[in-house]
């Protein structure tokens, strides 16, 4: 029967709200044969690059935008047609009504996140909603155990290590000097850091002159997955790039300042998460700028950054034999009081 069920997820949030989805997707494998989303298109080539997803429909099609309205085109009721059940991740009442209305599939409408006020990690609150849809069995929404990407051994890991300054939102990013001393600080102990940016991030580049620095300037995710798998680590702020590499199994440290880990944190094997402890809450979602003193921005020293991102390559490393660059570096485990596994 699962060779014969077929799927759709329709999608239309940003990368990192769509890669928190991916560990419900590798859920959904188990009960469908074919499972195809309808969602950006940059988003939808990464997800089949990936294997979760046989095919995509281009959310920027102009027959999508007839779902949003009172006359559906007849592309887009095919393709719904064609399917057993459907996802929607949706605030739109718009389009619930609409779908609805025509009865075409068997349809399960998800808020694409949790209220505000409700501190559940996005991947959970997804996995509870399918719970309640009857797509998945309550045993699957434990995320602990789903069968998430595993990353190379330690001994094919290469000494680059990718550092992205940038986030979909300028509040998120944690000061560009602070990157510069952490850039300074792996080169010390032996690393190859290289900076990546992103098409919204060219405010970035005069802050990163090139002159004896590598800066990769990416537009197409699945290259910078590519990217990514040949690096032997990751260090970034709270953006879709922080969440696919840690969806990979990279070696993962994450810089958070005012949004809610609670809610955000990527999935992965290897992953590592810096915030100061305040007593405030994380106000991303609930104000519109930062308060005048953003201590969750600034207030991560670069030396715990190099700290964190140690322990989440170390947390690979234990499990394999010694590479030469985990020997080259013993001298800063020590430093930073970690053991080198």
């Amino acid at each position: 029967m699962k060779a014969n069920k077929k799927l759709l997820i329709f999608h239309q949030g940003a990368l990192g709200d769509f890669i928190l989805t991916f560990p419900a997707i590798i859920r959904l494998q188990k009960y469908y044969g074919i499972i195809d989303a309808l969602c950006p298109s940059g988003n939808g080539k990464l997800a089949k690059a990936l294997g979760l997803i046989e095919k995509w429909y281009p959310l920027e099609a102009a027959y999508v935008a007839s779902l949003f309205s009172d006359q559906i085109d007849s592309r887009i009721k095919t393709i719904l047609a064609s399917y057993a059940n459907i996802i929607f991740f949706t605030l739109s009442d718009r389009l619930e009504q609409t779908t609805r209305h025509n009865s075409l599939v068997s349809a399960c409408y998800i808020p694409p996140t949790p209220p505000e006020n409700v501190r559940i990690h996005l991947t959970k609150f997804v996995l509870e909603n399918l719970v309640n849809c009857g797509l998945i069995k309550k045993a699957d929404v434990v995320v602990e155990d789903i069968p998430l990407p595993r990353r190379k051994t330690a001994s094919q890991f290469s000494d680059k290590i990718l550092l992205h300054p940038g986030a979909g939102s300028i509040r998120k990013r944690f000061p560009i000097r602070s990157f510069l001393e952490v850039e300074a600080m792996l080169k010390g102990d032996g690393w190859k850091p290289e900076f990546i940016l992103g098409p919204a991030e060219e405010d970035l580049v005069d802050a990163l002159p090139r002159k004896n620095r590598t800066v990769h300037i990416l537009t197409d995710l699945t290259e910078f997955a590519a990217l990514l798998d040949s690096a032997g680590g990751y260090i970034g702020n709270d953006s879709g790039a922080s969440h696919l590499s840690a969806f990979l199994g990279v070696p993962t440290c994450v810089i958070f300042g005012p949004a809610d880990p609670k809610r955000w944190k990527p999935v992965g094997r290897a992953v590592q998460i810096l915030r100061p402890d305040l007593k405030c809450l994380p106000c991303f979602e609930t104000e519109k700028a930062n308060c005048d003193d953003p201590v969750c921005l600034y207030g991560t020293p670069p030396g715990k950054v190099i700290e964190a991102f140690y322990r989440s390559y170390s947390s690979v490393a234990e499990t394999t034999s010694p590479s030469p660059s985990i020997r080259k570096s013993d001298h800063l485990f020590n430093h930073s009081g970690l053991s080198a596994g």
